[in-house]
């Protein structure tokens, strides 16, 4: 079994105990691959999934109450100041209807935990989907003494933007550093919170799916993300990652996925079919 050894430089996404030192024993060896041979993801993506608690989608069971609109707004205020808030649908068109439906950035045991520890009374008018557990750590033991932080989002991912983006992720002396395009990598990497770093059997250091345990790319292979991505950094992560590997911009690179990866399990999309060009209105029949 993984587990993450208390190290007092890492970011532990959604883990709220942490230690305050932001800056690695100074007499430390950190890792570097800024390049690695691409595996054999059609092998790896035969890996078994981890299970666990899984996406819950829970509908409404009661009527809309008098006051739906106050309760609506207080629950959204309330998921929204604990960075919980990943969505709303609200009833008719403006952005003054009532709320009809939640996202909730927890899994539906741990909102139950919370709900039941404050006392609150859940509103049965309302829809509520939940996100599935992450059933690895941020980091495995494997991986953590390599090194300085891991830069990760403490909240869990909403919706995002789908444009396909192309890059790389570097690791160089324990930091991690990225790019989009073919250009250095020169900006602080930044992940979603269901990525997680480890070291695969050849010891190469790889992004991992938190949830369900699965290789997307090793650091130093190109890469593709869904984006412009998005994710939440507290002021603590940016101040703990700034401590660590300096005052470079923070490109947020979200899931990245190895191309090779992408492509294995996209086939088509490796050697695209040109569609035939529209026919020439010139050779049209005359009217």
């Amino acid at each position: 079994m993984r587990y993450l050894l208390p190290l007092a430089v890492m970011l532990v996404a959604c883990a709220p105990q942490q230690d305050d030192s932001s800056t690695a024993p100074a007499d430390r060896d950190y890792a570097t691959q800024v390049d690695a041979p691409t595996p054999d993801y059609a092998e790896l993506m035969k890996q078994t999934r981890l299970e666990g608690e899984s996406y819950v989608r829970r509908n409404p069971t009661g009527p809309m109450p008098p006051d739906a609109k106050a309760v609506g707004q207080s629950w959204f205020e309330r998921l929204e100041a604990g960075n919980l808030l990943l969505g709303a649908g609200l009833d008719g068109k403006g952005p003054d209807g009532v709320v009809t439906h939640l996202d909730v950035g927890m899994t539906e045991s741990e909102f139950r935990s919370w709900t039941t520890q404050n006392r609150w009374d859940v509103p049965s008018h309302i829809s509520w989907s939940f996100v599935p557990a992450m059933n690895l750590p941020p980091v495995s033991e494997a991986a953590s003494e390599g090194i300085r932080i891991w830069p990760a989002s403490s909240a869990r991912t909403g919706a995002q933007n789908e444009a396909l983006l192309a890059g790389k992720v570097e690791l160089r002396d324990g930091c991690f550093w990225a790019t989009e395009g073919d250009g250095e990598a020169d900006k602080l990497a930044f992940f979603h919170a269901e990525i997680g770093l480890d070291r695969d059997d050849e010891g190469y250091y790889i992004l991992v799916d938190r949830v369900g345990g699965q290789t997307r790319a090793r650091l130093g292979e190109a890469m593709s993300w869904g984006g412009p991505p998005s994710a939440y950094i507290s002021p603590e992560a940016e101040r703990k990652l700034r401590a660590a590997c300096g005052e470079a911009p923070i490109l947020v690179v979200g899931s990245p996925e190895s191309s090779e990866r992408f492509l294995t399990n996209s086939p088509h999309l490796r050697n695209p079919v040109v569609p035939p060009p529209p026919p020439d209105a010139g050779n049209g029949a005359a009217s």
